[in-house]
């Protein structure tokens, strides 16, 4: 068990070596103590398409094989996946562009234990009603919300 005192000297410690402040540096701490969820978040985002739809998509095999398209009859192929709610933390968007036109589509999929982010219920306003709010995990890339630290070049 920390005590109040230990957490709050790690968190200046972090502030001083990384120049985050000290809001930044104990919101980062919290995320990273669960590194695993983290990295598989990120894992989960980020991949590249298969050249062919012969290989197994390399999402991790959550994918549904994609649709013909209506207008060329092509077949579509899964390209891109991304957090897909502002709150609930485990729905995530998956893009499927068209083989052989500028057709698209997108699918919400539901990945259990694959998170993008923590969700925490916050009281908030004059009425103090509890709120959910979630916050993206370091590295994930959420295409609704702003990241809590800027991007470095």
């Amino acid at each position: 068990m920390t005590t109040n005192r230990g957490r709050k000297h790690v968190i200046r410690h972090r502030m001083t070596s990384t120049g985050e402040s000290y809001v930044v540096a104990a919101k980062n701490l919290k995320a990273m103590k669960d590194m695993g969820a983290t990295a598989e978040a990120v894992r989960t985002q980020r991949w590249r398409p298969a050249d062919s739809l012969d290989v197994p998509c390399p999402c991790g095999g959550t994918c549904e094989p994609g649709e013909k398209c209506d207008r060329c009859h092509a077949v579509h192929r899964h390209v891109a996946r991304a957090p897909g709610s502002l709150t609930d933390v485990e729905t995530w968007m998956d893009k499927y562009d068209c083989m052989g036109c500028a057709s698209s589509y997108t699918l919400t999929v539901v990945l259990p234990g694959r998170p993008w982010g923590i969700a925490e219920t916050i009281v908030q306003g004059g009425s103090a009603e509890p709120v959910v709010r979630a916050r993206v995990f370091p590295g994930v890339v959420h295409p609704m919300m702003r990241p809590e630290t800027p991007a470095e070049d």
